[in-house]
């Protein structure tokens, strides 16, 4: 499917129906509609991330809500720096608990440093690894 509306109907349907698994297909089938093209992979993940956040903000409100204090920070910061950020901040974010609740932890950024483990700070890697295991996330198998 190629149509984020499609996308959503079929999501509110597989909701209504507690079809849990073609729920998350849905869900993860929308971040990918709603992430602009990134030539770098971290950058690719971390608007994943947001449209992930973003959707679980309309299913919440029913509405469309932006992460706009987010999507600053990424413009001001970049991705990379917003990610350290985020995995060495004290607590976690409330989209990283939103993901998390929503089965959608491989899109929060601490999945991403994890993933990326040989693009941040060691110290940032080892915070995402505690906040993810903390939560009872799997963590992922790191790229490079």
């Amino acid at each position: 499917m190629t149509d984020a509306s499609s996308v959503r109907r079929l999501l509110a349907n597989a909701v209504r129906l507690n079809e849990d698994s073609i729920a998350q297909a849905c869900r993860k089938r929308l971040y990918e509609l709603e992430t602009p093209e990134a030539s770098d992979p971290i950058e690719q993940r971390l608007w994943q991330a947001v449209a992930a956040y973003e959707e679980t903000l309309r299913e919440k409100h029913g509405r469309k809500q932006t992460a706009s204090y987010t999507r600053r920070k990424i413009s001001a910061k970049g991705a990379v720096q917003t990610l350290t950020d985020w995995a060495l901040g004290k607590n976690v974010t409330p989209g990283f608990e939103a993901l998390v609740k929503s089965g959608s932890a491989e899109f929060t950024g601490e999945y991403v440093v994890v993933e990326f483990a040989d693009r941040f700070p060691p110290a940032a890697v080892a915070a995402a690894k505690k906040k993810l295991i903390d939560h009872g996330v799997a963590l992922p198998v790191a790229v490079g």
